[in-house]
């Protein structure tokens, strides 16, 4: 039990990282349209706590992902991480209103469907 909640500390981690830099993206860019440069973007981007927030999160889900596979078979434990690739696109829609195209949706169920068959191999 204990490593599934592993498992999903690395995926929620993960998924707030990417969202998270992506929100915060979204508040430094128009420097860049400003003219303010792209290495300026970067400085103020890696200054943000927000920022260094997310990639605390991706340090955290590093060791939580290390401390997962040391109790897990990694062919069982890797599937679940494509689940991001479902949960980030969903959660760009919800707080960014990115379009998900029913192409995606499909990509999305497929994904769903993979896990699922892996995760019942076992």
């Amino acid at each position: 039990m204990q490593s599934t909640m592993l498992l999903f500390a690395v995926l929620a981690l993960t998924v707030y990282g990417q969202l998270m830099i992506k929100l915060r993206a979204l508040v430094h860019a128009p420097e860049i349209a400003g003219g303010a440069g792209r290495l300026h973007y970067l400085a103020a981007m890696f200054a943000d706590i927000w920022v260094l927030s997310a990639l605390a999160a991706a340090v955290l889900a590093g060791a939580c992902w290390m401390l997962a596979v040391s109790r897990l078979e990694v062919g069982y434990a890797y599937p679940f991480m494509a689940l991001s690739f479902v949960l980030v696109p969903i959660g760009s829609a919800v707080l960014f209103g990115e379009p998900l195209p029913g192409v995606r949706l499909i990509g999305i169920a497929l994904i769903i469907g993979g896990v699922t068959v892996s995760a019942l191999a076992r």
